[in-house]
This record gives C-alpha cells, sequence and structure tokens, in this order.
C-alpha cells in the first residue's frame, strides 16, 4: 500500500475476486529440507478470510489465519481448525492479531512416528494456542498468502530457521507493539568482541523502563535457537527526565541485570545524561579468563558501567539490535513516547583478530510498529533504518 494502514507502517493488500482466492508465493532465499523453521505475521481481521504459512510441491502444508471471527490453523485453508477466538484487548492496533507459529519435526527415537508438528502461538509466548499435525510440512518451498474472501491485510511476515516464539510467561523479546528488532540473516564467523556506537538523539518518555535500545551477542545455541539461552544483551532503558538506566542479561534468561540497582529492586534509578548523548557498548567474551564483560561508557559524562559474569560456552555467532517496548506494563499510550537514536559502528573482533563491519544486509529489521514520532536507523546505513510512511 501507498499509504498508511497499520499505525502508519504499509501493509500488503490481498483481495479475492469473486469464488477465485488471490495466492501469492515466494521462495527467493529460503532454505529447505530444515526440520526446523519458524514463522510469524501480523493480519488484520476485520474484513475476508486470510490464511499465511508454508506451501509446498502439491501447495499448501501448513498455514494459519483468520476466518469468521476465529483464528484457525491447519495444514491446508481446506482443512484448517478452530483455535481459538480472535483475542480483543491486545496491544496490537484494534482488528490486527499477532500469530506465530513453530513448525517441526517433533519424532523421535522413541517416538518415531510423531511427525510434523505445528506449535501455534496467538498474541503471546507463555503457552502454545494449538499444536496441529501437518504431515507434509516437511516438503515445505516457500510461504505463501492466501485470501479466501474479501480484501485481507497482512505485515510483520517473516519466515526463518531461526526460532520466534519461545516459552517466557508475559515476555518475549521476538514480539511487542512498537519494537524494532531484527533478524539474522546468516551465522557471523566465530567472535568474541561485539561492538557498538549508540547515538541518543533525543528521546521523551512517560514512565521508566517501558522503552529500551541495546545490541545482542549470542553464542551458537543462542544465535540457531532460542534466543533467552546463550543470549548475552547490553542496553539501556530510556527513562523520563533525560535519564538513562543502563542493564545487561547474562545468557541465561532475558530479564535485565541493572548496573546501577536500588534497595527497591522494582525501581531502577535513571542517570542523567544529555541529549545528543553518544554510548560505547562492547560485549567481550574473555576465554582466558572464563568471563564475558560487559561495558558501557557515556562520552558526554565520562561514566563507565561495567559487570563480569563467568561463562565458558563457545564464542559468538549471531548479533543484532533491538529498539524495545514493553507492553505489558505500560501506563501510557505508545505515542506518548519518542525516541531518535541510531546504532553506529556495529562491528565484531573474530578470533583471528580481524575486525569486520556488520553490513547492512546482515540483520533484516523486522517486527516494526513504531508511531511516526519513532526515528531509528542500524549500522549507519539509511536502507537499514526505518523509514516510515507518514501522510
Amino acid at each position: 500500500m501507498d499509504s498508511p494502514n497499520y499505525f502508519g507502517e504499509p501493509s500488503l493488500e490481498s483481495s479475492a475476486t469473486g469464488r477465485s482466492p488471490q495466492v501469492d508465493e515466494a521462495t527467493q532465499g529460503f532454505i529447505t529440507g530444515d526440520n526446523f523453521i519458524s514463522f510469524q505475521v501480523a493480519i488484520y481481521t476485520k474484513s475476508g478470510s486470510g490464511f499465511f504459512g508454508l506451501f509446498g510441491s502439491n501447495g499448501p502444508v501448513a498455514v494459519v489465519g483468520v476466518e469468521d471471527g476465529y483464528i484457525v490453523a491447519g495444514s491446508s485453508p481446506s482443512s484448517v481448525v478452530r483455535v481459538e477466538p480472535i483475542p480483543v484487548g491486545t496491544v496490537y492496533p484494534s482488528g490486527w492479531v499477532y500469530i506465530a507459529a513453530n513448525v517441526y519435526n517433533a519424532s523421535t527415537p522413541s517416538s518415531p512416528n510423531v511427525g510434523w508438528v505445528m506449535q501455534l502461538f496467538v498474541d503471546r509466548t507463555d503457552q502454545p494456542a494449538a499444536n496441529i499435525s501437518v504431515p507434509q510440512a516437511g516438503g515445505y518451498r516457500g510461504a505463501i498468502i492466501y485470501t479466501e474472501s474479501s480484501t485481507v491485510y497482512y505485515t510483520n511476515i517473516v519466515v526463518t530457521t531461526y526460532e520466534i516464539p519461545i516459552y517466557l510467561p508475559g515476555y518475549n523479546n521476538m514480539m511487542g507493539y512498537g519494537q524494532g528488532s531484527g533478524l539474522l540473516v546468516n551465522l557471523l564467523p566465530a567472535f568474541y568482541n561485539l561492538s557498538a556506537l549508540m547515538v541518543l538523539k533525543d528521546w521523551s518518555t512517560p514512565q521508566q523502563g517501558i522503552l529500551s535500545f541495546q545490541i545482542n551477542a549470542m553464542n551458537y545455541y543462542g544465535t540457531t535457537r532460542s534466543t533467552c539461552v546463550g543470549f548475552f544483551q547490553l542496553g539501556v532503558d530510556l527513562d523520563p527526565n533525560g535519564t538513562i538506566a543502563p542493564w545487561y542479561v547474562p545468557g541465561k534468561n532475558c530479564f535485565a541485570h541493572y548496573f546501577i540497582s536500588s534497595q527497591n529492586p522494582a525501581v531502577q534509578p535513571g542517570v542523567p545524561t544529555p541529549m545528543g548523548t553518544v554510548l560505547t557498548l562492547t560485549i567481550v567474551y574473555e576465554e582466558s579468563q572464563g568471563v564475558v564483560v560487559f561495558t558501557i561508557h557515556d562520552l558526554n559524562t565520562s561514566a563507565t558501567y561495567t559487570a563480569s559474569i563467568p561463562y565458558n560456552g563457545t564464542p559468538f555467532y549471531g548479533a543484532y539490535t533491538q529498539l524495545e517496548f514493553q507492553p505489558c506494563c505500560n501506563l501510557y499510550p505508545i505515542n506518548e513516547y519518542m525516541v531518535d537514536g541510531e546504532l553506529q559502528q556495529m562491528q565484531i573482533v573474530t578470533l583471528t583478530g580481524q575486525r569486520m563491519l556488520l553490513p547492512a544486509s546482515y540483520m533484516l529489521p523486522f517486527t516494526l510498529d513504531a508511531p511516526p514520532t519513532w526515528s531509528f536507523t542500524y549500522y549507519d546505513a539509511q536502507q537499514a533504518g526505518y523509514q516510515q510512511i507518514s501522510s
């Protein structure tokens, strides 16, 4: 579309004609033959029936969708089952629903005949909404949009061998209205040092601990599967009155550990820094010492925040960035938050000592549902920035 439909984010409009569905397929860049694949989609639910998922040589093999007021899922549009009514009161704009799925071969040596299963998540990831048999899913060739009736809108489409939905009650770093995140395109060479320059040009927030900006380094497991295990994160909350709260995540969970803490763990004190501040962020695996070291240095105030944790795992193989909004706990509408910032000079140092700037093509942004007042750019690369239609 050439005009906003999703709170400022463009969406794909798909219209069935009479009794003929509109079918769109994509195969470019697909890795086929894997035993695990994830996908996500946001669908506008107030008009028509539409489906998104995977297709094989003989048509759809695993789809999710909306139909007659229900979330549905199955091997094909003609064989879907009702999962649950379309949820209301979610963090997504009215009429939209977020659906994610893990599609994988569930057979094991002890249960060799289970076959392919689609694990479905609707708006939340603390528990799956359904587990549905999709026996032909292993023959997937690409992604499919299948609009059966009327006009349906689709956005936030991602298909990847990276695990998108993971169990974590109340929170998922891959979800959240207002979040800008990234999807890994391939494994990086093994590295021990990730660094970036964070420029916080301007921000205004009514509540602390809701909006954050961060970088992430992952070991082999964290890169290829779950982002909360083997997941090392470093960033700052953008808090009210020109303050920031620096923090890190220690590779075992997705919960922030603040460099500065108060006697009340529920209240994290922010530290003042001027608008236009520049921060250097580094995550370093010091193998000889058996530690991972997190460091943030504020070039404007000369303050340094550092912490180390014990670690004896693999080197890092993946990295990405996030601008993240916490829909679980905010007391104000998202359009009362504003941020203008950039990630510059994001680079790694490999095990052989080679310094590599990460190109714009390394990370694909996704789930970019920010209001027009938000502006953020990755890697100094304009083409990797968030360009939002505002007319």
